[in-house]
């Protein structure tokens, strides 16, 4: 495997990617989005050998679901760039938007901490003071931060729902061998 990636880069290709070849991509990153928001609801909901000496692990998983979440928005814009089907994932994305209207100020703080640590000029959210960075409530099913509440159990299902209309395309996509 290592050997065959490393041949495709050597040999590059600067043909674009065809629309099938972008569907699929971002049917690959969505499935592992997927993943990751399902393996970091896990960890939130189980024991973990180091929670003895880390009792905020729990925060720390948190953020990643955060991260999971918004990548598996990213992937399925990317899919949005495919004409032919971009009402389909446009509609979805606002969907999702709708459904979770906090993570994306959640995301913004997360990504951009060094902005808010220090309550710089540039900061998107100027609600957010850097005295609320670290101050959150977990109780297992409902994450409290910066004002705003984030169920994972509804944020799961809202992920599921825009895979699903992401697979409703791919499962009809025609085979193309020249990605």
């Amino acid at each position: 495997m290592k050997k065959y990636i490393s041949v495709k880069l050597q040999i590059g290709n600067n043909r674009p990617p065809s629309d099938a070849a972008v569907i699929e991509r971002s049917w690959s990153l969505m499935n592992e989005s997927m993943r990751a928001i399902d393996l970091q609801i896990r960890r939130l909901r189980s024991s973990e050998p180091e929670d003895a000496e880390f009792v905020f692990r729990w925060w720390v998983d948190l953020q990643f679901l955060i991260v999971a979440l918004r990548r598996l928005r990213r992937a399925t814009e990317l899919a949005a760039r495919v004409t032919t089907a971009k009402s389909v994932f446009t509609d979805a994305i606002a969907q999702f938007d709708r459904d979770l209207p906090m993570l994306a100020k959640m995301r913004n703080v997360g990504e951009h901490i060094d902005d808010y640590a220090v309550d710089s000029k540039n900061r998107r959210h100027k609600d957010v003071e850097r005295f609320s960075l670290q101050v959150g409530s977990f109780d297992g099913t409902t994450y409290k931060w910066l004002g705003e509440d984030l169920n994972i159990d509804e944020a799961q299902s809202v992920a599921i729902r825009l895979w699903e209309a992401v697979r409703s395309v791919v499962k009809n996509l025609p085979k193309d061998s020249k990605n």
